[in-house]
């Protein structure tokens, strides 16, 4: 077992990776609240993602675990929320209307469910929980650059970052540690993997359509 494995037998993959909120961004024609809702509510997301990255290290069995757990959370903490609120300034959202921002219905969704993954499950669940997410904006950011640009895109700078290099060779590490939880695992765990993959691939489509339905 392994993501590839994974992904390829997860029926709503390209659903997620080939969403309508993904192709406007490609085009520049996706408008701008639908951005504004995204960002504020995956800054929202990225709060419990990170409590998720925390359980990790709660699950580790090792030292070397929790390192690994340890870098998620300092890079979602030091790196991708202020990326984020960056983001936010850029696109006039002031930060007391980010943090004074209800979270959607998606939103809940999609985090309590990552959050009862990693609670409730082993360290190999929670990655498979979070391995849609993980994993998926860096094949997005990699099809994106393979299209081709479209001149004066406003969303070039969102595409630029999970198009780059250094996010390509994380995407790349990433894949590697997920996988060394995967391997040995037996069929009854493959195919809780498989779920716990397919539902959250599930809740990213539902995440995406919330940004364009405004919801």
């Amino acid at each position: 077992m392994d993501f590839q494995t994974l992904r390829n037998n997860c029926p709503t993959w390209n659903d997620y990776i080939e969403h309508d909120f993904v192709t406007q961004i490609a085009a520049g024609t996706l408008p701008k609240q639908s951005f504004q809702h995204y960002l504020k509510q995956d800054y929202l997301y990225l709060l419990h993602y990170t409590r998720v990255m925390a359980l990790s290290v709660y699950k580790s069995d090792n030292l070397a675990q929790m390192r690994v757990g340890q870098a998620g959370i300092n890079a979602m903490l030091d790196l991708e929320i202020g990326m984020y609120l960056d983001f936010c300034q850029q696109w006039d959202i002031p930060l007391a209307e980010v943090e004074n921002t209800a979270e959607s219905p998606a939103t809940i969704a999609y985090t309590r469910y990552l959050l009862d993954a990693a609670m409730s499950g082993s360290l190999a669940e929670l990655y498979a929980a979070i391995a849609p997410c993980l994993m998926g904006y860096g094949e997005i950011g990699q099809c994106l650059k393979a299209q081709g640009y479209v001149d004066n895109n406003p969303y070039q700078q969102w595409i630029d970052v999970f198009a780059s290099d250094e996010f390509q060779a994380v995407t790349a590490q990433n894949e590697a540690h997920i996988n060394s939880h995967f391997k040995d695992a037996n069929p009854a765990q493959q195919a809780k993997f498989q779920r716990l993959f397919n539902t959250a691939s599930r809740m990213e489509v539902n995440f995406w359509q919330m940004a364009l339905d405004l919801s």
